[in-house]
């Protein structure tokens, strides 16, 4: 068939291609390689921070902490009242002597028991209401009410940490995304200049298919295919090395970002295969400028 001829013409014209220009071609796939790597450290650690980020998430929550000696129609109606606002996923009515087995647990869960001083004047805690969210920007309006309500006397919440987090988030992402960028446009310069130098190379060659009729097509594909080529060697070069290289980074990602989330068991693959979608988008993109270009001044 003429259109698998083709194709295999291509590919072996690309491969030629690729090592009649060795210095140029493994340069490009080197700095592939970098910017791989780079995007690869980049998706790990915006990957795990999300993870945080979502486990901050389900545990934002609001603290009310009641007056003393409310009465019990009047906690009653206030979770009646709390259960009602938006954003609002539950509310657990904690009693100063819960919230007392709770301190006395994470005492004993390091290994210590609580001293409370003089048996002859106990230590109460207050009463509170724990309310869960069903989103974690909700707290602010949650605490916001309580905070002016009669039996409430301090209102907590972790929306400070949450926001804390999520901007630090934000400038890790825009500042990954940054430098992956600049090192983008140095692959895409390095490809265009080995495809470019390629093109040149063989001027004399293309002009005598240009004179036996072939196809800008027929011409350009397999310098397309050598770009390709580039991006799929830095592709593969990138995921053996991450590949080597991920049973130590399972358990750091672990320890740093305290999510095992962030290390499932697919996301190697989803890492795999944008990896390879990059480079060979990357290798692609920089040999079509390059002989489009060539082409276009040809004619």
């Amino acid at each position: 068939m003429p259109f698998v001829r083709f194709i295999g013409f291509s590919i072996v014209r690309a491969w030629q291609g690729f090592w009649r220009n060795a210095m140029m071609s493994l340069a490009a796939t080197a700095t592939v390689v970098l910017m791989l790597v780079l995007l690869s450290g980049l998706f790990i650690v915006i990957t795990g921070l999300n993870s945080g980020l979502q486990f901050i998430e389900s545990k934002v929550a609001v603290t009310a902490r009641l007056v003393d000696d409310l009465p019990i129609s009047a906690r009653t109606a206030l979770v009646e009242e709390v259960e009602e606002y938006p954003g609002v996923a539950s509310v657990e009515y904690v009693s100063p002597a819960a919230a007392m087995d709770r301190l006395r647990a994470s005492y004993r869960e390091v290994g210590r028991e609580l001293d409370l001083g003089d048996p002859d004047s106990p230590i109460t805690l207050f009463a509170s209401l724990e309310i869960s969210l069903t989103d974690a920007d909700a707290s602010e309006d949650v605490g916001a009410a309580l905070a002016t309500h009669d039996d409430v006397d301090r209102v907590l919440t972790k929306q400070a940490e949450y926001d804390t987090l999520l901007g630090i988030i934000n400038v890790i992402r825009t500042v990954g995304l940054i430098g992956i960028g600049l090192v983008g446009l140095t692959v895409l310069f390095m490809i265009i200049n080995t495809i470019r130098i390629a093109v040149y190379s063989r001027a004399n060659e293309i002009e005598i298919m240009r004179l036996v009729g072939a196809s800008d097509s027929f011409i350009r594909w397999p310098f397309i295919l050598e770009g390709i080529l580039c991006g799929l060697a830095g592709a593969i070069v990138t995921i053996v090395l991450v590949a080597v290289i991920w049973d130590p980074i399972q358990p750091a990602m672990v320890t740093i970002f305290q999510m095992p989330t962030a290390v499932s068991a697919q996301f190697l693959t989803t890492l795999s295969v944008l990896l390879l979608g990059v480079g060979l988008g990357v290798g692609a993109l920089g040999s079509w400028i390059s002989v489009r270009s060539y082409l276009s001044v040809a004619h």
